[in-house]
């Protein structure tokens, strides 16, 4: 009779989670290069650019976005309306709200920020066909979509949604 052997040891380099948080991590980095050499942190090129996206938008829907606390949206905010490249105006309807839209000048800082990180993703495509890099785009959106409802399965139903996304009990 044979010994049982042990399945060999899961390849971390093919988790998904795993490699999607190594990729992010490297992106992140590398679009904080890019903030940098622009006179910005991350966090508040993130917040200027759910701005320079949307054109008129509330503090409320930025931390939506860009999933960014409340806190450090205000801070970003009043950085970059005393570097004169956003306005803040409370709006017309309900003056605990406000909108805040780019200047001219957050404009031109936007547009160049924004080619440089089209720029950056030109690179990491390098040479792949349009179609390969919209199935990867379309992919990520699925994988984004499903693990948003996984979690608020679970979020809502605690061990037991696990049970009833993978169909087997986690004690």
């Amino acid at each position: 009779m044979s010994e049982e052997r042990p399945a060999p040891p899961r390849k971390l380099s093919k988790v998904v989670p795993y490699r999607l948080a190594r990729s992010n991590s490297e992106m992140v980095k590398l679009v904080s290069l890019l903030c940098e050499a622009n006179g910005f942190k991350l966090n508040i090129w993130r917040v200027m650019s759910a701005i320079g996206t949307y054109r008129s938008i509330s503090p409320m829907e930025i931390g939506k976005l860009t999933t960014i606390d409340k806190a450090m949206v205000s801070r970003a905010i009043r950085e970059l309306v005393d570097r004169g490249l956003i306005d803040r105006r409370a709006d017309a309807r309900d003056a605990r709200w406000a909108q805040i839209e780019l200047t001219a000048e957050g404009t031109a800082v936007f547009e160049k920020m924004a080619a440089g990180i089209d720029a950056l993703e030109k690179h990491m495509f390098g040479d792949l066909p349009p179609e390969k890099t919209e199935a990867f785009m379309e992919m990520l959106e699925l994988i984004e979509r499903r693990a948003r409802s996984a979690r608020d399965i679970v979020e809502l139903n605690g061990k037991a949604g696990f049970t009833r996304l993978l169909g087997r009990d986690f004690e």
